[in-house]
């Protein structure tokens, strides 16, 4: 119950940050008044980086800039305020799950071939969520986790254990053969990164809700 009275700026402990940049911010939003913040580029970088879009285009646009300016310093953050749907305040607001298909990310969970990464999703309040991705440097290639769908076989339970939350994807991931489950275990539990593991529980989310048995055919129908 505590962290519900915790502002953003406590939430994300943002006051740790020297160089802050935040664009687009509403005028009447008074969240972050308590920062002194850049509105515009003013610096080479900046290791907090606050962005508000309303639209997917503008999202990607947004973040294409980040990574082509390199304005995000290494162990940085990029945060992404977005209108939620049925918001009470703005007709414009972005599907939670159509945002996370419009983050495309490596194996190690990079996104667009940057050194950023999907680290967490927060509410800042009853009109906008956070998404937060990091500046990682990437390190040194290490011995991959298997892809051999077998060493996976102790996760479906774990993949049922976070499906029961909801009832009815619960019961579709129940339907598929157990290849199918197999196959959802490994392409989540096979990411090192529990950042990546949760987006890619996101994305098992949104797949088995759209009806199709496993990501490669989700990615078939899309082509």
């Amino acid at each position: 119950m505590a962290n519900s009275t915790k502002t953003i700026v406590e939430k994300l402990n943002l006051n740790k940050y020297s160089n802050k940049l935040i664009l687009h911010k509403p005028n009447d939003l008074e969240d972050f008044d308590e920062l002194e913040f850049d509105s515009s580029i003013q610096k080479d970088k900046y290791d907090l980086i606050v962005t508000f879009v309303f639209g997917l285009e503008e999202f990607a646009e947004q973040l294409q800039s980040v990574i082509n300016l390199n304005l995000l310093e290494d162990n940085g953050y990029l945060f992404f305020a977005y209108p939620k749907k049925n918001n009470p305040k703005y007709e414009d607001y972005i599907d939670r799950d159509r945002l996370i298909q419009a983050l495309p990310s490596d194996e190690e969970g990079y996104v667009l071939g940057s050194n950023i990464k999907f680290a967490r999703m927060v509410s800042l309040n009853d009109i906008f969520t956070i998404v937060g991705l990091k500046s990682a440097p990437k390190k040194a290639a290490s011995k991959k986790n298997s892809q051999c769908v077998d060493d996976y076989i102790g996760n479906v339970e774990d993949i049922k254990q976070y499906l029961s939350k909801n009832g009815d994807l619960l019961e579709k991931y129940n339907q598929l053969t157990f290849g199918y489950q197999k196959d959802w275990a490994r392409y989540v539990y096979s990411a090192k990164r529990k950042e990546t593991q949760e987006k890619r529980l996101l994305e098992m989310e949104t797949v088995l809700g759209e009806g199709f048995k496993s990501m490669e055919l989700y990615r078939q129908s899309k082509k």
